[in-house]
């Protein structure tokens, strides 16, 4: 009896965190509970408009548009040793990466791994990534991960790090700062910040700036006015690292205050925070990024694969009423010339010397092709890199 009493007394507060409104709901009659208005996403009816089911849905917010999603599979710290699942050599990788544009992937995050499945920026090993994902996927966009360290001794981190954009993708990762992730930096001095820009100006190349920290959107901010970034800029908020950034919407609140008109940006959640920020971005009109890159388990704890990761986002972003965009669409979203799509295609063609496509021979002079059509190098004997 006190409960039906409590119920009828209670007004229900529903917060919409996309729109920060509040609307208040007085219990409804047996009919009004039968009543149903299919409705759009930002779309709400007023007090007096339940149960009428002639009533107009009045608009709330602005569509947020598709959603893109963008798949990283391997990273550079996760092991197979953690999940078996994990992708290491090009085939895998290619094979995950298919399976999962299927479900709407439109951008692959993509990193290297060496045959000891250890991180490498090897230029052969994301050529042969890229070729294997473009003769199934010929339309998805191609994004190069910068991220890595010198591999020997004497061997330049920038010039390691920036040789994969010889290979001229569509977009690749840039973070403008250094900062510690747990027990160790990601560095990123000054000279690498600045060549990293000057090669995204001279090329073309759309970088997606990764931000660990809000002073990186204000070093975005001043690389802009230097005329070495061009706007509109595309964020990927990395979020919840150990040693960065935490992932609340307070700090999501305050990193979006600080975008300008046009800007983009993808949610990057670490461990567990991965789907936590997926959702707010999939609410507040930001993009998603999910893999095995970024974390282990699906949302009920159990170890997942690339698959699971992305079909989760998928089927919550139907639920919250968002549809994913094609590749061509997140082209036009990320604001990328259509045409920048097929750079990279003659960089893959089996008559382009590796030699041509690196700085530094260092680091392959102990490798030999694979051969078989592949464009992977081997050891001569064991190899560091």
């Amino acid at each position: 009896q006190v409960l039906p009493s409590m119920l009828a007394m209670l007004d229900v507060l529903l917060v919409s965190t996309s729109a920060f409104t509040a609307i208040r709901f007085a219990p409804l009659s047996p009919l009004e509970r039968h009543s149903a208005v299919v409705m759009k996403w930002g779309e709400h009816l007023s007090q007096e408009s339940i149960g009428d089911p002639n009533a107009k849905p009045t608009t709330l917010q602005k569509d947020h548009g598709k959603l893109v999603i963008t798949l990283a599979t391997t990273g550079n710290i996760n092991t197979k040793e953690r999940n078996p699942s994990l992708p290491c050599s090009p085939q895998e990788m290619a094979d995950d990466m298919h399976e999962c544009i299927k479900l709407g992937v439109s951008v692959l995050h993509i990193h290297a791994r060496n045959e000891e499945n250890r991180p490498t920026m090897r230029v052969d090993k994301f050529r042969e990534t890229v070729r294997l994902v473009k003769e199934r996927d010929p339309d998805v966009v191609i994004q190069i991960s910068t991220g890595g360290r010198a591999p020997l001794d004497g061997v330049d981190p920038g010039t390691w790090r920036m040789d994969p954009l010889n290979l001229m993708p569509e977009m690749a990762s840039y973070t403008p700062g250094s900062v510690n992730l747990g027990p160790i930096v990601y560095q990123n001095d000054a000279k690498l910040v600045q060549d990293l820009a000057q090669r995204f100006h001279d090329t073309g190349i759309k970088p997606q700036v990764e931000v660990f920290d809000t002073n990186m959107i204000s070093n975005c901010d001043a690389l802009v006015k230097q005329g070495l970034l061009r706007r509109p800029i595309d964020y990927g908020f990395v979020m919840g690292a150990p040693g960065a950034q935490e992932c609340s919407l307070r700090q999501l609140g305050h990193l979006l205050s600080m975008l300008q008109p046009g800007d983009t940006w993808t949610s990057i959640g670490i461990g567990k925070f991965e789907m936590p920020l997926a959702y707010m971005a999939i609410a507040m009109g930001g993009h998603v990024r999910v893999g095995l890159e970024d974390n282990n388990k699906t949302p009920d704890g159990k170890l997942a694969t690339n698959y699971d990761l992305v079909k989760h986002v998928v089927e919550i972003a139907k639920v919250m009423g968002r549809e994913i965009a094609t590749p061509e669409e997140a082209r036009q979203i990320l604001s990328m010339p259509a045409e920048n799509a097929d750079w990279i295609l003659p960089n893959l063609e089996p008559a382009v010397r590796i030699e041509d496509l690196v700085s530094d021979w260092t680091p392959y002079k102990n490798l030999e092709p694979v051969g078989g059509g592949s464009l992977e190098m081997k050891p001569k004997i064991t190899s560091p890199v």
